[in-house]
């Protein structure tokens, strides 16, 4: 459990100081082209959650988020059956969520978005890393106890003949 919360701070760490070095770097709306036709920065700030949902309600946000977070610790508290995946993965979607949510909306009043990619709206590495640790738990459970998703249906089919 010490490697999860270790993966959290390096989260938090990594998405706050690329955040101000955005913010400290470029003005609003300006956009740097790293890889032409692929990926640029581009600083926004968002109000909202995701994809900007309710940008017009910072208190509503600010409540389903905590809620989420707390649920979200809770569970990975609770889960007595880690691995090297799970807490990574866990570190990850908390060191985000904390990142974007307890930290920057909370604290800043918005959150700063910056990486584009084409047909995506643009997002961060605290984004990047609940994205990443979804994946990484949605994994986990595929694979839970060497078996896969197949051979845990063949044994639940077993079972109920």
């Amino acid at each position: 459990m010490l490697f999860q919360w270790i993966v959290v701070v390096l989260v938090i760490a990594a998405d706050q100081f690329t955040k101000h070095l955005v913010e400290t770097r470029m003005h609003l709306w300006q956009s740097v082209i790293l890889i032409k036709g692929f990926l640029k920065f581009t600083y926004v700030r968002n109000t909202g959650m995701g994809f900007s949902f309710l940008a017009n309600d910072a208190k509503l946000a600010e409540y389903i988020a905590l809620i989420v977070i707390a649920g979200v610790i809770t569970f990975s508290f609770m889960w007595k059956k880690r691995n090297t995946l799970f807490n990574l993965s866990m570190g990850l979607v908390i060191g985000g969520a904390l990142s974007n949510n307890a930290i920057s909306r909370m604290i800043f009043g918005s959150v700063t978005d910056f990486i584009q990619l084409p047909y995506w709206p643009i997002f961060n590495v605290a984004d990047s890393c609940v994205v990443a640790g979804a994946i990484g738990i949605g994994l986990y459970f595929l694979r839970r106890d060497g078996k896969s998703g197949e051979d845990r249906i063949e044994g639940y089919n077993q079972r109920s003949r």
